[in-house]
């Protein structure tokens, strides 16, 4: 794996032509996770699939898309036009570096420009192949999980958090905070979250455990490295 703590000597002399590029958001968790969950969980999932997969793992980028958060102290979003350039130019300057294959990870589910966005990046650049990987939640992940319907700091969530660093989670706070809105998750298209959830989680954060967290993010690299070689396989005779 190389990162940016290697030197442009060792980036020119490797053999990769594989950069990862993750994303992560800047938003409430409710009162029992940090702000940088999401931040946290693409850090932890990014490194190990680097490693595994020996690419060049840029810096996470805090900051992402997140308007169904809005509201609340703290939380911080660019707009999806600013966040497609973003990400535009900097796989352009990757593959004036030497890169051909980018992928994104996702640490936020709520990125909805990504598909545009790289879609874009594919359509126009015929020397380019570009992923991105949205978080993982295939049957796998979700039968190491007990609860149903959590998608925001609930049972899966904070399981990570644990695995990665139980002093950042508040246990007793976790215990408190479940709540499931009686709507479908297409609903934070129409109202934010903090609008529906009184706690501002939408799961059940009190089934978690550090023990789930680690099984969880080893099936998320597992899934992420399954996903990037099969869509790998295809783009590299892609025709637009």
């Amino acid at each position: 794996m190389l990162s940016y703590k290697n030197t442009a000597k060792e980036l020119k002399e490797s053999e990769t032509k594989t950069a990862i590029l993750p994303i992560g958001s800047i938003e409430q968790h409710s009162s029992h996770l940090p702000m940088g969950t999401d931040y946290l969980v693409v850090k932890e999932l990014s490194e190990r699939v680097a490693e595994r997969i020996d690419a060049y793992l840029l810096p996470p980028i805090p900051i992402s898309t997140c308007y169904e958060h809005k509201g609340t102290k703290g939380t911080t979003w660019m707009r999806p036009e600013t966040f497609s350039r973003m990400v535009q130019d900097i796989v352009l300057s990757l593959k004036h570096g030497g890169f051909n294959r980018i992928i994104i990870m996702l640490g936020h589910g709520g990125i909805f420009i990504a598909g545009p966005c790289v879609r874009e990046l594919n359509a126009l650049n015929d020397d380019l192949e570009v992923i991105f990987i949205n978080p993982p939640n295939d049957e796998k992940i979700q039968s190491v999980l007990e609860g149903d319907n959590g998608i925001h700091a609930g049972e899966k969530e904070t399981s990570c958090v644990l695995a990665i660093d139980e002093n950042l989670v508040n246990k007793e706070l976790m215990m408190e905070n479940d709540f499931v809105p009686d709507c479908p998750r297409e609903f934070l298209n129409y109202i934010p979250l903090p609008e529906l959830s009184k706690t501002g989680v939408w799961g059940k954060s009190s089934l978690a455990t550090k023990e789930k967290g680690e099984k969880v993010l080893e099936l998320a690299v597992e899934y992420c490295i399954d996903y990037i070689e099969k869509a790998f396989k295809y783009t590299k005779s892609k025709v637009w």
